[in-house]
């Protein structure tokens, strides 16, 4: 059953003319992060927003998209004693919303952004009560019933396209039945699975417009090492494998769907000609992993002769690529991709749930770096019973990795996600903005902090030793903004931060 005032809503929308349509609204909350935290708050363009608000438009529904992250991308302020932000605050975003809204739709991605899409949603309702509100993104797909609990009307359990189109054309025409829209969430009412679409070429292209892409490619940093206008773009869904500190796995249910290589070559080619786009990040959570489809790919930009740098930054399965694959991606413009080994240890990895061939791994790292591909590879400590022998056989993976010519690491400090497997296993934390990698509440984190200083100091010292003018070239490289690696972003972003705030740099 409906609850009444849902229905109630309805019945006043359903009675309108096609004509006065309900517009959706959708808002990228601003990206919130700890305070003085330098693993947090990576800026990125919101692809599962674009793709979103791509195919609503392509099915002709009026949509528009308030970017509280990229409209103010550089401003920082405070949330409360620990949490801060980029991007709009509450009353700017509302400031924002144009006239008497029917449908507002807020992606919640992660635990960061709970209380301020709470607080949000509430204050949303105070100002327009007629309006329906929708809540979607991993963290309230996992959570919908909190979302239902203050203040949301409804959410969209994994992936929003399906639901709420149908959800759309249901207030819209009354076409169909609520119940019979699966992924579809609302008080009193259990969802029901969705069946993915396969074929996601159906889907369509990101609507990448209605975002403030100037104010992006300003940043001059994103979570790829980018250097020119870039776009976000995913190739493939979802993830075949069960690693249990992710939430993937429950969410899209092993699920992996890919798109054909003409589709993703036209997005590419497309943006490239009306946007002027010369850097693509492929924000898949597991590109290639059937071979042919990332060779189609690389064959097909190839083919048009398409001038553009790619980048993988989401951490790709090793095991699924081979020399072939990485050369016909290296010919295609690939620059940077990262592996995902997450720890050197064997008895770690099987807790995980990941398995990982250490030996392909290391032939496609010497793979990689003949062919001038550059390299970053993450690491999570600290997962569950974790012990020194097993941080022992990390460092000096890490250690070898370097040697070998792994440019960079990215060092996260595991802390327990709603929705993955391994999410009961750790306590302490009292709000789901604690959920961040650098769980200071966990008691080991003072240990776990040290490990990981140490780690980066060695990788630091085994890269000046090993790789001198790679050294160089990132020293310069973050006083010039040209980057080649995520560290180097990274480091040019702290560094111009601290001078902001002593008031020595006005450059973002």
């Amino acid at each position: 059953m409906v609850s009444t005032t849902s229905m109630a809503r309805t019945e006043t929308i359903e009675g309108r003319p096609s004509s006065e349509s309900p517009k959706v609204n959708l808002i990228n909350l601003p990206i919130i992060h700890l305070t003085g935290d330098p693993y947090g708050s990576i800026p990125f363009i919101h692809a599962g927003l674009a793709y979103l608000a791509g195919y609503l438009r392509s099915n002709g529904i009026d949509v528009s998209i308030i970017d509280g992250y990229g409209l103010d991308p550089a401003r920082e302020y405070r949330i409360d004693d620990s949490l801060s932000a980029f991007g709009l605050t509450e009353d700017e975003i509302i400031a924002r919303i144009p006239g008497s809204p029917t449908l507002i739709g807020i992606t919640v991605h992660s635990g960061m952004s709970h209380s301020f899409a709470m607080r949000l949603a509430q204050r949303i309702k105070d100002r327009f009560p007629a309006c329906i509100l929708i809540a979607g993104g991993h963290h309230a797909s996992v959570l919908y019933q909190d979302f239902l609990d203050n203040g949301f009307d409804y959410v969209c359990i994994g992936e929003g396209e399906q639901p709420l189109l149908g959800l759309v054309q249901y207030l819209q025409k009354g076409e169909g039945q609520l119940e019979h829209i699966d992924g579809l969430a609302w008080q009193g009412h259990e969802p029901t699975p969705q069946v993915f679409e396969k074929d996601l070429d159906k889907l369509g292209f990101a609507a990448l417009d209605l975002f403030p892409l100037e104010q992006y490619w300003a940043l001059r940093m994103s979570h790829a090492p980018v250097r020119g206008p870039y776009m976000v773009l995913t190739a493939s869904r979802g993830c075949p494998y069960a690693c249990r500190f992710c939430t993937t796995p429950a969410l899209l249910r092993r699920q992996w769907r890919k798109r054909s290589p003409g589709h993703v070559a036209d997005e590419i080619e497309n943006a490239v000609k009306t946007l002027g786009i010369e850097d693509v990040i492929i924000q898949d959570e597991a590109f290639g992993v059937i071979r042919e489809n990332a060779l189609g790919i690389a064959h097909e930009i190839q083919r048009r002769q398409l001038p553009i740098r790619l980048f993988l930054p989401s951490g790709v399965k090793i095991e699924r690529l081979d020399e072939e694959v990485l050369t016909e991606l290296r010919k295609a413009g690939l620059v940077h991709m990262c592996l995902a080994p997450e720890s050197g240890s064997a008895r770690v990895l099987k807790k995980m749930n990941k398995p990982l061939d250490f030996d392909y791994m290391f032939k496609m790292v010497a793979c990689a770096r003949r062919l001038g591909i550059r390299m970053s590879a993450f690491f999570v400590l600290g997962f569950e019973d974790e012990d020194d022998a097993d941080r022992a056989q990390t460092e000096a993976l890490v250690a070898k990795l370097t040697r070998m010519g792994v440019d960079e690491v990215s060092l996260f400090i595991w802390t327990p996600l709603p929705g993955a497997d391994a999410f009961t296993r750790e306590g302490g934390w009292t709000r789901y903005e604690d959920l961040n990698w650098t769980p200071t509440w966990r008691k080991d984190y003072p240990e776990l902090s040290r490990f990981r200083n140490r780690l980066y100091r060695k990788w630091a010292m085994t890269k000046i030793l090993f790789y001198p003018l790679d050294s160089l070239r990132l020293a310069l490289h973050v006083l010039t903004g040209r980057y080649e690696l995520k560290s180097e972003m990274a480091l040019r972003r702290v560094l111009i931060h601290r001078l902001r705030k002593l008031g020595l740099c006005k450059v973002r």
